[in-house]
């Protein structure tokens, strides 16, 4: 017994999981490549990483425990109302909303002309304005 390479788990999958899961298209924003089973899940999964990446805004930002709590809680209920709304949603509809919140994520982080790093958090579902708990599915 031993375990699939890349290709091999790419082709006994369909074609679905394409290698990594992050990929590039040319120069553009990475975009996500879901082996999830159902739009649940994958819509489920974009509300981890949104939630999962305003907590790693707080730390790099050195805010208080409150915050980072809030955040917390935020990410669990992110994952929950991603999950409620994937259940309505095809695959494609999922997968794009995941590769929103990829792209949101992606316009978030920033450098300015010193090079100095700037993250600023992201809405649950993404709403183009990257505001934090703005948004967010309720």
């Amino acid at each position: 017994m031993r375990e699939l390479t890349i290709s091999e788990l790419d082709e006994v999958s369909g074609g679905c999981c394409g290698g990594h899961p992050f990929y590039n298209r040319g120069c553009g924003n990475p975009t996500w490549n879901s082996c999830s089973t159902t739009p649940a899940q994958t819509a489920a999964f974009a509300g981890y990483i949104a939630g999962r990446y305003d907590v790693m805004v707080d730390i790099y930002n050195h805010a208080d425990c409150a915050t980072m709590q809030a955040d917390i809680a935020a990410m669990s209920a992110d994952m929950r109302n991603g999950y409620t709304a994937g259940s309505n949603m095809t695959a494609g509809q999922a997968n794009s909303l995941l590769n929103n919140v990829v792209s949101s994520i992606h316009s978030a982080i920033s450098f300015n002309g010193c090079g100095q790093l700037s993250m600023v958090k992201v809405d649950f579902p993404p709403s183009g304005n990257n505001s934090g708990a703005l948004g967010r599915i309720s």
